[in-house]
């Protein structure tokens, strides 16, 4: 009885367009958050700083909000950039 050893790994054909969109993402992605980061911080630093001591409540409120706006215009913006390229 000689059973076939399960140590041999098949590789997903799929894998290598995987990992390659997941790093056109995240070179893309990147440069994006860095740049919304200062650009964000630069124009609304002090507002917030003057909401958080102010209103902490509605400072809690409002941050949330930008994050998700963050997520939600980024993710947005990523697709459509690599839809441009045509990888999606």
């Amino acid at each position: 009885m000689t059973e076939k050893s399960e140590t041999t790994k098949q590789v997903d054909p799929s894998f290598k367009p995987l990992m390659r969109n997941l790093s056109l993402e995240l070179a893309i992605y990147a440069p994006l958050v860095t740049a919304y980061f200062f650009i964000f911080m630069r124009f609304a630093k002090e507002p917030l700083v003057r909401l958080y001591h102010e209103m902490p409540v509605l400072y809690a409120i409002v941050a949330g909000l930008v994050v998700v706006g963050q997520g939600v215009l980024l993710g947005a913006l990523t697709s459509w950039l690599l839809r441009k390229i045509g990888l999606r």
